[in-house]
């Protein structure tokens, strides 16, 4: 996250209220980051910024005016960004609104490079991010240009035939620049969504608006008519699994709504008078939340999970913006709408029952305890308790340790709110502690989760919490109120707690210490598991005592250093971690504890070393190696504290340095990094949660008041270690004593005066590091030379100093200077002497590294550290009063972090002359023999080109040298080195394709002509995967690099006043007329170089690709760059024109596809525009214009309209003829400013002769008027590539849709004879070839003559015909794509050739049933691509195919299906649309009932007996009906995915016959009319009903339920578990559909069928789950008296009689209703699976009464009680509770096996 994301708050006065230096600001900045102000150099920032912000300003501000968008410009915006990010916006609000408009102007620049225009448009949606900056008054942007800039490059008309290149992130800068301007059609889009059914694509994108828009103007909508429908949509979305039989519909697995969107809308339509919202959330969270229960699982988990998570946080962040924030110009919140206290409560209380159940679910507690952190913030007391209640219990078992780690988690989350009780949770603090003993136990070798999530909780707490023990407070106040003493009392266990813990840690290390085996496999690392305990550990530890009184800290000071002194430890695992827990000590408080640990380590080192035979050891003393590693980690505290022990530390470092065991001198080597640190970095000495410490007397001051308080930023107070002069002092002392001797060895070494051994070298290179980042921030920078000429540039490019705390002391030499002179040299001796000291080459890989950018911190490490903030401020902070009310220590960290950022910040450096040597050596270390020494120096290279300006160009040649194919002495190694260097890291730059003409000019063709060098071999794998690599990466990132860098007049103005701005403003001149005029000229030659380079770009890789033995893959690579360098603005060059035509007969076919992609692109380019004519729409209809809008057929758009009767068939009346070819202009509206193509007089000439053409065209020309050549390419075309898998190719489409645009039908004499002989061939891949060529000329006839275009078809109409009759399975997908493609965008009167051809006759019969379906489907992709202007042939169409409906064939009749959804697609019922022209569904169902009435009538169950071959004779009505019926299935399913709207009112009157024909089980060998009827109803089902009809569904089911087919009735009451949930609130908002529903079910339990009971109670028990229905006293007293029921006396039975039949359920209607009362109350028990309401007991007790009862009464009381016992067994400690004794006595005999529950 950028840090100028935080700079979040207010502006409070200035921190720690010191007078301000100097004379008072001279502008108010509009926002800056705060924590600046606490930097121990913060007085002198102002000056600094004010500096920086006036140079960007004029320079910037000259940039733009000299015409210099590069380098200039876009090196002076990068300044600004970085300057956002050091400051904040801190720049008044006229700069910032010239800002804006600048940068605005500059992204909107039409011909803009698209990679500049993303640059600018980044910094611009950073200036516009915090709104409440900038009001409307102060600033307002057309929205216009962006939303043209969006049409030109989001919908492209260039960049599928590759003519532009964008980047792939081009879309979210674009839209996320779009979201800052919006306007407000309400109405009309509230309109549409309410009515559109089906989720079509862009219902999500309407969510979004409407949510935005709730957002921006709570309180001023009223949304109450609109909930219930938005509720239920929300529901839908969720794509819950419901019901008994669980068919999905696919399409809502596609579009569901991003949860985001819909959680912020939910939250902007809360409060209010009418809390209608809260209602429907409380329902919607009901009806969820056993979905959340954690033995539940699905892909629908993820999505609840979200919603769980963003909820609260939503109605956080709204709570924070009416309560807490500070007003700005957005639409305040109307009082009437704000969200009161009770509100609040009502949406806690809504929603935590869900929050607890997901603490515990499959995919991890994060999102719960993220949500807990939320409502813990509103309302503690409702959220805290329930949590606690499951943490204790968690943490006294043993047995379930997810269950731990999970309540840990998410009391880790309402910490905060624990420990500051407050007025709702006063007695909150009182949990503290006897959570923080019983987490003890979790400090746990063997169990890594519990142990770090433990550790994370302590130290959480310990964070908030100061450990002192006040207990005597007691004695001396007696004014506390019950909840302090009680913790007064409590604290005195604070020792106790950390005695303990200390004590745990021990365990611990102990128990990682396994020597032997360490030693023996010598790990150097640890594992990466026990790194992270050590980290956990020494974190929490220090958190501990940082927070701890005086006398606790003492005591533990003793303990941690009794331990250290009282054993050895190895030095790799527990070692570390103890020598953390030193340091930790230490660092809380350096005097006492430095007494202890200094001497004692040095006495016992210099004991040990007192013999001079230990320096040669090889193997050292493990006490010795212990010591040294204590001491070295113990001097990483405050500076001015170890100077006291400079001599002895000093002493030690002079024995120890030299040993040669490397162990040894590398535990040295960190001693004095660290002493070099701890004396010469700017950083805070103390992370206390209290400014000051606790070590106050209680009298004054009493810690408790402290518990969870945050920091207070204007007092942070906090303690900064400055390096005094005493320390710079003793660190250059530290660098004479130990650097200098090393650098005099190694320059010796260099200089071949001195034979040093390999280990002596590494030895003396590892000081040298450990000097270098041990004092780097004491170190000024390299000095030199720039390097001059690099980019001509009229603006100065100067770098920006940031003062970082320490002033150079010039006078010293400078050592990075020297370790610079001498690392050279020896680099040098190595590499010519002993390549192969790899060990010595990483060390000097890294010093070269660390010699030109470390300024004190590395970039990872403040990367890492800026992550784990931000994770810790997330788990911590209190969103609902912001203003930055972080505890102390996290304050401090950010401000230490803002210190680093500026150290850090080294972008834009001037590229002198020892960088260029430096970057030098390590390009030739890049290029050097062993590969991992080639590795670590590119990334150290990489990183180096990053840092300094345009350094680049500079290094580019030579590492092309590696890859001339003429140089003779170039190595594999060195080959392979220099591709690594030009493809660049992931992050970093990419050499081989900088967005610059000079620099592509160069790579490219060297990339291609490498090919031919000694040194590349393609036997290598690893050499063709980078060229692979290479090209792979040049695709993708390649942008189309300009031509033209015009800057308009607008933008020049603005740059002028920029310049002109005070406060601050620099003294520079504004550019004088000479200047201006020199720009103007530089920007022309700009242009014209660019021009010129580009040609000569095409003409090198053309030579290169030429050249005669160059391997293919290398001429595969030259073309495939050439293809990347065709352009919308500049006609490719003659010669790669003929290049590209002649490939297209080339051998390889991914040549071949290359050059047809490119000759697409280059007939683009060569297409004459042609000339438009503005017209009127409603002169040419004769109707006026109407007052509102009216979408749909209208009088005013009849004309567009297909009319056989006046088609223009002869040349008058063709070019008579109005042709609109946008199909949906005229629909809802006509475009404001309407254009259609003019005559055919004013248009580009036709049939030109070859004289006509330009040399461009007549290339082209030649080569398609050639036959063998046209021949060939056929030949080629019809080949097939990948058997089965190839689909009708769209490029090869546009290749010739191209050519017969541009040479209208020259070529048809010659193609002619090949389309007649492709068409007679039924194969696969000449049929596809000749449909793509057909559609490309129908496409390409668009602007032909009416003589013209009647040959044509005259030609193509007996093709077709053929087609047709020949079409197979594998190609009538691609005739169906030719014919839509052809007609996509066309007037239908200009086609109507091909309409009247298709409808002839689709269904002849003739080639069987599958040749039909393929003419219907066909004709389909054809009339679909018109959509509402048909519809003429619609209704031919309907009417020819009516009769034909009862159709044998199963794929004629899905067919059929398919087509009618098509023909009914225009029925929609949109608001304000007229009656369609087009066929309407009503009338066709109304038909349809009448032929299927025989069917209506009958009672028996229908059965399938029609035989599939057509019987000649008439059949009876009812075999029709039948056939006709399966048709009509058909189209019900498939409008059931894809049209607007659902089942229509006729459509419901279907129902009852489906409901008869649906078969009950599942059983896939039922006949395809049960199955389609099964499946329609499932479709059916789910679709979303409107208000008004609800009460006709209804009325169906009941009329149904009343039916003699028991099977109707069985799936009743499927089809309504279904509806209801998926229609859930707008059932619930009509109270009568409420009660007929009860009703049904109801009366549906005492059915005479057993499964209609049976299904009957499984829907009740849904529907009282989803409490949809409630469980009241009426309900139960019904079921009892039916339970009541008296059952009649059994007879006697006779002895021969065996077993026990069940008495028929006809004539025993008493058992009926009994057995209806026993299925009631068991519905009621399973309808609550995870808790025991209150109600619960005394129904499982009247349930029991029944176990004796007569089957099947008996079965059904024992399924409830083991499901009961299924569902409640896991939590069944706690639900026993509800239970009274004799109740338990009961269920447990009942429940057989009672050891279940032991």
């Amino acid at each position: 996250m950028e840090p100028a994301e935080l700079a979040g708050g207010g502006d409070p006065p200035e921190p720690g209220g010191r007078p301000g230096p100097g004379p008072p600001r001279c502008f108010v900045p509009q926002k800056e980051i705060v924590y600046n102000k606490l930097l121990p150099y913060a007085e002198r920032l102002d000056a600094e910024s004010d500096l920086q912000l006036a140079q960007i300003k004029s320079n910037l501000g000259r940039a733009v005016q000299l015409q210099e968008l590069w380098p200039g410009g876009l090196f002076w915006t990068r300044k600004l960004s970085t300057y956002i990010r050091l400051y904040g916006r801190k720049f008044s609000k006229e700069d910032h609104v010239l800002f804006v408009k600048l940068l605005y102007e500059l992204v909107s620049i039409p011909k803009l490079e698209i990679s500049m225009m993303q640059g600018f448009a980044r910094l611009l949606i950073n200036l516009l991010k915090k709104k409440e900056l900038l009001s409307r008054d102060d600033l307002e942007l057309p929205w216009r240009p962006l939303y043209d800039m969006v049409e030109r490059i989001l919908y492209s008309k260039t960049e599928h035939l590759g003519l532009n290149w964008f980047p792939n992130s081009v879309e979210n800068v674009l839209k996320t620049l779009v979201k800052s301007c919006r306007p407000l059609w309400f109405d009309e889009l509230i309109g549409l969504w309410v009515s559109v059914q089906n989720l079509p694509q862009w219902e999500g994108q309407l969510v979004n608006l409407f949510a935005r828009l709730a957002t921006d103007n709570i309180g001023y909508i009223d949304w109450d008519p609109y909930v219930p429908k938005i509720f239920t949509r929300i529901l839908r979305s969720l794509n819950l699994p419901v019901g008994s039989s669980q068919v999905l519909v696919p399409r809502f697995l596609t579009n569901a709504y991003d949860i985001g969107h819909a959680v912020i809308w939910i939250t902007a339509m809360m409060g209010g008078p009418s809390k209608l919202v809260q209602k429907h959330l409380t329902g919607l969270f009901n009806s969820i939340t056993s979905f959340y229960h954690p033995s539940n699982n699905g892909r629908w988990l993820n999505k609840l999970m979200k919603l769980l998570q963003r909820l609260p946080n939503s109605v956080v962040r709204r709570l924070h913006r009416e309560r807490y924030k500070k007003p700005s110009w957005l639409t305040p919140v109307p009082d009437s709408h704000k969200l009161s206290d009770q509100d609040v409560t009502d949406f806690v209380q809504c929603i935590i029952q869900p929050v607890l159940l997901a603490m515990f679910s499959k995919t991890g507690s994060l999102e719960a305890a993220q949500a807990l952190q939320n409502l813990a913030l509103m309302r503690p007391e409702l959220v805290i308790p329930p949590v606690l209640e499951r943490t204790y219990p968690a943490l006294e078992t043993l047995t379930e340790p997810h269950q731990l780690t999970a309540t840990l988690s998410c009391v880790i989350g309402v910490a905060r709110s624990l420990v500051s009780g407050g007025r709702w949770f006063p007695e909150g603090p009182t949990h503290m502690l006897p959570l923080l003993m019983r987490a003890l136990p979790g400090v746990d070798p063997n169990d890594f989760s519990k142990c770090m999530i433990t550790f994370q909780f302590i130290a959480t707490f310990s964070t908030l919490v100061p450990l002192v023990d006040c207990s005597s407070v007691l004695q001396e106040r007696d004014d506390l109120t019950e909840v302090e003493r009680e913790l007064c009392s409590a604290t005195a266990e604070f020792e106790d707690f950390v005695l303990q813990f200390m004590d745990r840690c021990f365990g611990l290390i102990e128990s990682s210490t396994l020597e032997q085996t360490r030693e023996e496999t010598e790990t150097e690392k640890m594992t990466h598991l026990e790194s992270l305990v050590e980290l956990g550990l020494s974190s929490t530890f220090s958190t501990i005592l940082t927070q701890c009184s005086k006398e606790i800290f003492m005591v533990a000071l003793q303990k941690v250093f009794n331990f250290s002194i009282s054993h050895i430890f190895e030095t790799r695992v527990a070692g570390r971690m103890v020598a953390d827990m030193c340091r930790a000590a230490v660092k809380c408080c350096p005097e006492e504890s430095l007494k202890l640990f200094v001497p004692h380590c040095c006495s016992v080192i210099t004991q040990l070393t007192m013999n001079d035979d230990v320096l040669n050891e090889e193997e050292l003393d493990k006490e010795l190696l212990w010591n040294l590693q204590l001491l070295s980690e113990i001097t990483r505290v405050d500076g001015k504290k170890l100077l006291l022990y400079r001599e002895q530390l000093v002493k030690i470092l002079q024995r120890t340095l030299h040993l040669t065991c490397k162990q040894g001198y590398t535990l040295s080597c960190n001693l004095l990094h660290h002493l070099l640190r701890s004396t010469t970095l700017i950083y805070p000495t103390e992370y206390c949660s209290v400014p000051g410490g606790f070590d106050k007397h209680l009298s004054e001051y009493f810690p408790i008041k402290d518990w969870g308080k945050p920091g207070d930023l204007w007092n942070l107070g906090i303690q900064w270690h400055v390096p005094s002069s005493d320390e710079v002092a003793f660190a250059f002392f530290l660098l004479d004593s130990f650097l200098q001797p090393e650098l005099i060895k190694l320059q010796q070494c260099g200089d071949g005066e001195l034979e040093m051994s390999r280990d002596d070298v590494l030895q003396s290179l590892t000081i040298v590091h450990n000097c270098l980042i041990g004092s780097g921030n004491l170190l000024p920078p390299l000095k030199g030379e720039p390097v001059a000429n690099l980019v001509p540039s009229m603006v100065s490019l100067e770098e920006t100093k940031l003062y970082t705390g320490l002033e150079y002391d010039l006078s010293r030499e400078n050592h990075r200077e020297a370790i610079a002179r001498v690392i050279r040299k020896l680099l040098n001796h190595i590499l010519n002497n002993s390549e192969d000291d790899t060990k010595s080459l990483f060390l000097i890989i890294k010093i070269i590294g660390d010699l030109l950018q470390f300024q004190g911190s590395h970039k990872h490490e403040f990367d890492s550290r800026w992550k784990s903030f931000n994770l810790v401020k997330k788990s911590m902070e209190n969103r609902l009063h912001g203003k930055k009310q972080h505890i102390r220590a996290l304050l401090i960290d950010r401000v230490m972090l803002q210190h680093e950022l500026r150290t850090l910040t080294v972008e834009g450096c001037e590229y002198k002359k020892v960088h260029q040597d430096m970057i030098r050596d390590l390009l030739r270390l890049s290029t050097s023999s062993y590969s991992q020494v080639r590795n670590k120096a590119q990334q150290t290279f990489f990183a180096a080109l990053g840092a300094y300006n345009f350094c680049c160009r500079d290094i580019i040649p030579l590492v092309l040298e590696f890859l001339r194919p003429d140089s003779e002495d170039v190595t594999q190694q060195q080959f392979k080195g220099a591709l690594y260097c030009l493809l660049g890291n992931h992050s970093g730059v990419c050499l081989a394709n900088l967005h610059d003409w000079d620099c592509i000019v160069q790579t490219w063709p060297a990339i291609v002509s490498s090919g031919l060098s000694k040194a590349m071999s393609l036997e290598k794998p690893s050499i063709v995967r980078l060229f692979d690599d290479l090209a792979e990466k040049i695709h993708r990132q390649y942008e189309t690099i300009g031509l033209d860098f015009t800057i308009p007049k607008s933008c020049v103005e603005i740059a002028e006043l920029l310049q002109q701005s005070k406060n601050p403003s620099t003294n520079q001149m504004m550019p004088s007329l000479e200047e201006i005029k020199e720009g103007l000229r530089r920007q022309q030659v700009k242009n014209a170089d660019a021009l010129r380079n580009y040609e000569n770009l095409v003409n090198t890789l053309l030579d290169g690709v030429e050249q005669r033995n160059l391997p293919w893959k290398f001429e595969h690579i030259g073309i495939g760059l050439l293809s990347l360098l065709l352009r919308d603005d500049r006609v490719l060059p003659l010669r790669a024109i003929r290049f590209f035509i002649e490939n297209l007969n080339h051998d390889a076919i991914v040549v071949r596809k290359m050059a047809i992609s490119a000759v697409a692109g280059i007939l683009k380019q060569l297409k004459r525009t042609h000339k438009k004519l503005t017209i009127n729409p409603y002169e040419i209809s004769g109707y006026p214009k109407s007052t509102q809008i009216l979408a749909g057929d209208r009088p005013d758009n009849h004309w567009l309209h297909y009319d056989s009767k006046s088609i223009p068939k002869t040349k008058k009346e063709w070019e008579s003829s109005c042709f609109v070819e946008k199909t949906h202009w005229g629909y809802y509206t006509w475009p404001q400013n309407m254009v259609v193509y003019a005559g055919v007089e004013e248009q580009p000439k036709l049939g030109r002769s070859r004289e006509d053409l330009t040399e461009a065209e007549q290339i082209i020309f030649d080569h398609f008027s050639d036959p063998k050549f046209v021949e060939q390419l056929i030949t080629f075309l019809s080949l097939e590539d990948r058997k089965g898998k190839d689909k009708f190719n769209p490029r090869r489409f546009c290749l010739f849709k191209g050519v017969f645009r541009n040479f209208d039908d020259a070529f048809l004499p010659v193609l002619k004879p090949h389309l007649e002989r492709l068409v007679a061939d039924s194969h696969e891949s000449t049929q596809r070839c000749v449909a793509e060529i057909i559609a490309g000329l129908i496409r390409g006839s668009k602007h032909w003559t009416f003589e013209k275009v009647e040959k044509l078809w005259e030609l193509l109409c007996p093709l077709l015909r053929t087609a047709l009759s020949n079409i197979t399975v594998e190609t009538y997908n691609d005739w169906g794509t030719c014919i839509a493609t052809s007609c996509e965008s066309r007037d239908p009167r200009k086609l109507h050739w091909l309409f009247e051809l298709l409808l002839e006759s689709p269904l002849s019969g003739e080639g069987g049933s599958f040749v039909d379906a393929c003419r219907l489907y066909v004709l389909q992709g054809g009339l679909a691509q018109q959509e509402w202007r048909v519809p003429e042939l619609l209704h031919r169409l309907l009417k020819y195919l009516e009769p034909k409906l009862t159709q044998v064939y199963k794929n004629v009749r899905e067919r059929i299906g398919s087509v009618l959804t098509y023909i009914f697609m225009i029925d929609v019922s949109l608001p304000n649309t007229a009656l369609t022209a087009s066929p309407r569904v009503p009338e066709f169902t109304a038909r349809i009932l009448e032929k299927l009435k025989p069917l209506m009538e009958v009672d028996e169950e229908i059965q399938n007996h029609v035989m599939e071959e057509n019987g000649i004779g008439e059949e009876d009505e009812r075999t029709q009906g039948i056939k006709l019926l399966k048709t009509i299935l058909k189209w019900l399913m498939a409008s059931a995915g894809r049209s607007f709207s659902t089942a229509v009112t006729e459509q419901l009157q279907l129902l009852p016959l489906f409901f008869k024909i649906a078969p009950v089980e599942n059983d896939n060998s039922y006949d395809e009319l049960k199955r389609d009827a099964k499946l329609c109803l499932s479709l059916m089902s789910q679709g979303l009903l409107y208000p008004h009809q609800v009460p006709l569904v209804l009325q169906v089911l009941k009329q149904t339920a009343r039916s003699s087919s028991w099977h109707a009735r069985y799936t009743v009451l499927t089809y309504l578990q279904t509806m209801v949930f998926y229609n859930l609130f707008i059932f619930l908002n009509n109270e009568d559909a409420v009660k007929g529903i009860r009703w049904l079910v109801i009366s549906l339990l005492e059915d005479e069928q057993l499964e209609v009971r049976e299904m009957a109670a499984t829907t009740l028990s849904g529907l009282l789950q989803c409490n949809f229905l409630t469980i009241d006293s009426p309900m139960q007293i019904h079921f009892e008296q039916l339970c009541k029921t008296k059952l009649p006396k059994k007879r006697k039975r006779d002895p021969g009689f065996v077993g026990d039949t069940i008495p028929s359920a006809g004539n025993n209607t008493e058992l009926v209703k009994r057995h209806a009362g026993v299925l009631g109350l068991g519905a009621c028990v399973l309808s609550s699976p995870y808790d025991v309401p209150t109600w619960m007991p005394q129904l499982l007790m009247n349930l029991s009464a029944h176990l004796n009862d007569p089957q099947p009464i008996e079965m059904t009381v024992k399924k409830t009680l083991s499901n009961f016992r299924r569902t409640h067994h896991d939590n069944w400690q706690e639900h026993k509770q509800q239970f009274t004794d004799d109740q338990l006595i009961v269920l447990t005999d009942l429940l057989v096996s009672p050891c279940y529950y032991a």
